[in-house]
């Protein structure tokens, strides 16, 4: 058993943190020790395209994700909007490093069964994504 993983690049970015050992961090923090699952880092217009042809929504957003099988062992796509996330990264004052992170672990955490349609989850799945970069970042 193990969890397969690959990062593709639309959108060109640097990145100074080691993305594999942070996403294999992640999963053996979840318990998650089987599945498949792409990341692939795109532009506004390739996001707002996406999520207008699945939502019938032309506002841009900073991740997508689409669960392909189950929640135990997870296969699925997370589409992370580089340029969000930077403008994230103005907003929050954060790096750019800190808000890619930020969605990885967002976009997992959706892979397996976490939701954020009501305030109570979005505050739950928040809590969640800061309680992992709490404890990933002393590890990597």
């Amino acid at each position: 058993m193990t969890v397969s993983f690959s990062f593709h690049y639309q959108t060109p970015f640097s990145h100074t943190f080691n993305a594999d050992l942070f996403v294999k961090t992640a999963f053996n923090l979840k318990h998650v020790y089987d599945g498949s699952i792409e990341f692939t880092f795109v532009d506004d217009d390739f996001m707002v395209s996406l999520h207008k042809s699945y939502l019938n929504d032309t506002s841009k957003t900073d991740i997508m994700t689409f669960n392909l099988n189950s929640l135990i062992n997870p296969i699925g796509d997370i589409y992370i909007c580089i340029n969000e996330a930077e403008r994230n990264s103005h907003q929050y004052h954060t790096s750019l490093d800190y808000e890619i992170q930020f969605l990885i672990l967002h976009g997992i955490l959706h892979l397996i069964g976490y939701t954020d349609e009501t305030d109570f989850e979005k505050n739950y799945m928040l809590d969640e994504q800061n309680r992992l970069l709490n404890l990933i970042h002393p590890l990597i």
